[in-house]
């Protein structure tokens, strides 16, 4: 039976048996009855085959459709023939869940041979809000009315939607500053030759004074519709060194009337600066003339390019305004430029440039946390004594906590550095375990008891501390109402066919858009229906959503757990910590690509991939097998169970490596020196990110023995507890 008749019996309304006590039937009837139940079971096959016809007939005509619009597209025209075509399509597909994509289809391949007509447009926009606002359609008309010149109309337009990119704000300044120089029969150039001043009014001065705020990036005070630009377009700066050609009118009229002064360039310079707006500097530079201006332009854009040049800059330069917003900029990136080891380590140097550029309490503060930060591990023994008199004042948690770490591995006295922790950072789990860890035993196992109740890795080993079974509530979920798969039956069925065409990315943001339109006991309730349908990975998403972390079921979904199980045959890994390593790595999304091209449910590495492949007599012919969930597993496990001969039954470094590689792993078990327990070992790994990594997977292994019932359930194993790291 086809996955999607089955989604559409979930969502139709269920058929209600009664169960009232009857008189008993004679023969004759109960034949009738038979025969009947026989005609019905007849007539829902029918009626089922008939549904999985017409929609492979939809499906087919879809994709044709969609075919024949993208090619439009390409070729930036829409033949009457072709159009006819598409609209006979169309009509196949009425009731079909990717309707409104057909439609969408259509609607840009008429933008791209520009004949979609306004009236078009606003009726789609109307009809398919979502898509509309996750294309930004309603951004269209800007563009329209600008390119037909309807300055009026467009004005109008632009009170009623917000214009959300650089580009149309400045078709809304130009339109404007078009009105009011047809008012006032503005002819720069005439003005130019005669050496006059260009007329001017109130409402001219005041538009000037709106883009004066906007070209230095502010947002302009009482603005009918103008916002600064990055705030429309964050990154624009980034990308672009000017404002578009749409402004080019009012900003040459702007700057002929003597408003683009030296200070206004210096603090755009400031801005540019922060955003590491390089081309938009560059900019700068070309377009100024005074030459005083031209070497202050030029020394930033050096100090931009290069931070190492910073002492040089607080040397030469006088203390401005300007001058001193780009020296608080560059001093975190001055500081990353220095060797963690570098000799005879100090702040003296520092606090004399924050002496010089009168820098306030708090700004010195950020600067010593920048330096302790970066130069934390230093040897030296002057520095260490400096840095932890500085520590007691700082009381920053992020570097308590880091000294903390020092500490356990050290294993040296743990309490003035809890005591230094803000109540925020007391409250954490891991701080509350190791604080118990410092109280003498009837204490210490109070405190332990209370954490074991809560839910995580340091209840968990609270527990094993007091060697009690570690429980954690799983609540259950309501199932969804008749009434609300009625109500969501036209999104959830389309999510289910882009998942069926395989439009992974396409079907998650259906999911997310869903979610965000319903309450918290309706996302559990959605969440859970996608578990039903196997959707796993929407199924995490959803909980993530809805930030439901204690339901844990619809957290960690018993995912291909029949694949796990035949690739595991004859493994040393057990099924649930494999699990907990693919649920950690791509929270079961099987397209998952990280930044470091890790890739699939297991989150492999093509090189490491390739290597497994050839080192065990696997296939792998290339990325393309990470996506596939079966070949993906094949993989991962196998090369848990190469870590595993490394480090036999010790999850701690199989996590470890898996996410760091073994060479991390190697040098952090050289430094603690065989000396280290198991919680000590884990509470000084250096990374964050493979801290948390160990802590999840060893976490998420329990719930899943949990809830897969098996029986010997261990939180730790020997090995692990057992070994000195």
């Amino acid at each position: 039976m086809w996955k999607k008749s089955y989604l559409a019996l979930c969502l139709a309304a269920p058929l209600v048996w009664a169960n009232n006590p009857k008189p008993q039937p004679s023969t004759e009837t109960q034949n009738v009855a038979t025969i009947n139940l026989a005609d019905w079971e007849k007539g829902w096959k029918q009626a089922q085959q008939f549904e999985q016809q017409t929609r492979l007939m939809q499906r087919n005509n879809f994709l044709q459709l969609e075919g024949l619009l993208k090619a439009s597209e390409q070729q930036k025209h829409l033949s009457p023939n072709i159009l006819a075509l598409v609209q006979q399509l169309q009509m196949t597909l009425v009731g079909y869940p990717l309707y409104e994509d057909a439609q969408w289809a259509l609607v840009r391949a008429k933008i791209k041979a520009n004949i979609l007509t306004d009236e078009e447009l606003q009726q789609f926009i109307a009809q398919y809000p979502n898509i509309a606002k996750r294309n930004q359609l309603a951004q269209r008309p800007f563009e329209t009315l600008y390119q037909q010149q309807k300055w009026a109309e467009l004005l109008a337009y632009g009170r009623t939607v917000s214009a959300t990119s650089v580009l149309n704000q400045c078709r809304l300044f130009s339109a404007q500053f078009q009105l009011l120089a047809e008012q006032l029969q503005i002819n720069p150039e005439a003005a130019q030759a005669n050496q006059t001043a260009e007329p001017n009014s109130e409402e001219m001065s005041k538009l000037l004074t709106k883009f004066d705020q906007f070209w230095q990036g502010n947002n302009p005070e009482n603005n009918d519709f103008w916002l600064m630009p990055s705030n429309v377009e964050p990154n624009y700066w980034k990308t672009n060194g000017q404002l578009p050609s749409e402004c080019a009118g009012i900003e040459a009229y702007w700057r002929d009337q003597n408003l683009r002064t030296p200070e206004k360039i210096k603090q755009k310079a400031v801005n540019f600066f922060h955003l590491e707006a390089k081309q938009g500097l560059a900019n700068l530079l070309t377009q100024t003339q005074d030459p005083e201006l031209q070497t202050w332009l030029t020394v930033v854009q050096a100090l931009q390019n290069n931070p190492n040049s910073l002492q040089n800059f607080i040397e030469n330069q006088p203390l401005t305004a300007e001058n001193k917003r780009i020296v608080l900029a560059v001093f975190p990136k001055w500081i990353n430029t220095l060797s963690e080891q570098m000799p005879n380590p100090s702040f003296a140097l520092y606090q004399q440039w924050a002496d010089k550029w009168q820098l306030s309490a708090d700004e010195i503060r950020d600067w010593k946390i920048g330096f302790i930060s970066r130069l934390f591990d230093h040897s030296d023994p002057s520095f260490q004594l400096w840095r932890d008199t500085q520590l007691k004042e700082l009381k920053a948690d992020n570097l308590t906590e880091r000294r903390l770490r020092m500490a356990i591995w050290q294993q040296s006295d743990l309490k003035p550095w809890l005591a230094l922790l803000s109540e925020e950072g007391k409250n954490k789990a891991e701080w509350r375990y190791w604080q118990a860890k410092t109280l003498p035993k009837e204490q210490q196992q109070k405190v332990l008891a209370t954490l074991a109740k809560e839910r995580g890795f340091y209840p968990m080993l609270a527990a094993e501390q007091l060697e009690q079974a570690y429980q954690v509530e799983m609540p259950t979920v309501a199932p969804l109402t008749d009434l609300q798969k009625s109500q969501w039956k036209q999104p959830l069925e389309r999510i289910a066919e882009l998942r069926e065409l395989n439009r992974m990315a396409q079907a998650k943001t259906a999911w997310i858009e869903l979610l965000q339109v319903v309450d918290f006991e309706e996302k559990l309730a959605i969440s859970q229906f996608a578990l039903e349908q196997n959707w796993y990975d929407l199924a995490v998403e959803g909980t993530i959503q809805a930030k439901a972390w204690d339901y844990i079921p619809l957290r960690l979904p018993n995912a291909y757990a029949d694949w796990f199980a035949m690739n595991l045959q004859g493994k040393p890994i057990t099924q649930t910590f494999a699990m907990a390593i693919a649920r950690q790595e791509s929270a079961w999304n099987p397209q998952a690509r990280s930044h470091a091209d890790a890739i699939g449910l297991m989150q492999m590495l093509p090189s490491t991939a390739s290597n497994t492949a050839k080192g065990n007599e696997l296939i792998y012919t290339g990325e393309r097998d990470l996506i596939e969930p079966f070949r993906n597993i094949m993989l991962g496990t196998t090369h848990l169970a190469e870590l595993n001969e490394k480090y036999p039954q010790n999850r701690i470094l199989i996590a470890s490596a898996y996410n760091a590689g073994t060479s991390r792993v190697t040098r952090w078990l050289e430094r603690a020196g065989g000396r280290l327990a198991m919680d000590e070992f884990i509470a000084s790994i250096p990374f964050l990110e493979t801290r948390g990594y160990v802590q999840n997977v060893v976490t998420y292994d329990y719930y899943y023995q949990l809830l897969q019932g098996v029986e010997k359930r261990r939180m730790f194993n020997p090995e692990e507890i057992e070994r000195k790291y």
